[in-house]
C-alpha cells in the first residue's frame, strides 16, 4: 500500500505542476487581453488544482492508515 500511496502522490505533484502552468498561461492571456483563452486555460487550472487536492488526500489517508 505503500507504494499505491507514493504513486498517488507523484500523480498529485504532476496534476499540481501542470495547474501552475495553466494558471500562468491564462495569466499571460489576461495581460494580452485574451478573454477566450484566459478562460478556457484557468478552467482548466481548476480542475487540475481540485484533482490534486483530492489525490493529494487520497494519499495521505493510504499513507495514514496503512
Amino acid at each position: 500500500m505503500k507504494l499505491l500511496s507514493n504513486l498517488f502522490f507523484i500523480s498529485a505533484v504532476v496534476s499540481l505542476a501542470g495547474s501552475l502552468i495553466f494558471f500562468e498561461i491564462g495569466m499571460r492571456a489576461m495581460r494580452k487581453k485574451l478573454e477566450e483563452k484566459e478562460k478556457k486555460s484557468t478552467k482548466i487550472a481548476l480542475r487540475l488544482l481540485i484533482v490534486s487536492g483530492i489525490l493529494f488526500g487520497i494519499s495521505g489517508l493510504l499513507a495514514f492508515f496503512v
